[in-house]
């Protein structure tokens, strides 16, 4: 009786096992499909530094990102800079020139307690510096740029330095400091 009732409870395990293993299955392909969607705040701080090592301009922005869903966020604070090109007609004809601080935050994931996306970024602004004459400014207006464009992998809250360059002009140096803040 006892072996009659052991070989059935083996039979019955070995049946619905299979059934069991399918279903586990399809919940992990489901849910590796699907990942649970996760909200960050993100704190961008972009500082310019002097050659001593010291902050001379902080600036911040903050933007809203969730995992796993297409697309992206975009920042974007400016100016347009009108440029003259010549003359037509007696008029003077002008080029704008979109200039200031632009992020692109595109294709977010959670990577363990890290946050992993694709990030552009882009400061540009005119050169302090130009020749005068006369106390007017001659010749063509220079343009100051700054672009990065990668794949970052941050903690999340803790500030990290995502990007950083050296400036042309100075021993001095531009970098972008982003801190990521998970919203519950």
């Amino acid at each position: 009786m006892k072996r009659t009732a052991i070989w059935v409870a083996v039979a019955v395990s070995l049946l619905v096992s299979p059934g069991l293993r399918a279903q586990d299955s399809a919940k992990a392909s489901t849910s590796e499909a699907n990942p649970p969607e996760h909200f960050y705040r993100l704190n961008f701080t972009l500082e310019e530094i002097n050659d001593a090592g010291k902050v001379d301009n902080s600036r911040s922005y903050i933007a809203m990102i969730v995992t796993g869903r297409p697309g992206g966020q975009q920042i974007r604070t400016g100016s347009r800079i009108p440029i003259a090109t010549g003359t037509a007609s007696g008029s003077t004809q002008f080029q704008y020139l979109d200039l200031g601080v632009n992020f692109d935050v595109r294709q977010v994931k959670d990577v363990g307690d890290k946050v992993s996306f694709n990030l552009s970024a882009e400061v540009s602004s005119l050169a302090q510096e130009q020749h005068l004459v006369a106390g007017s400014p001659v010749g063509d207006p220079v343009i100051r740029q700054n672009r990065w464009d990668s794949v970052v992998l941050i903690p999340v809250g803790k500030p990290t330095v995502v990007f950083s360059a050296d400036d042309l002009d100075s021993k001095g140096k531009m970098q972008v400091e982003l801190t990521a803040t998970r919203m519950e």
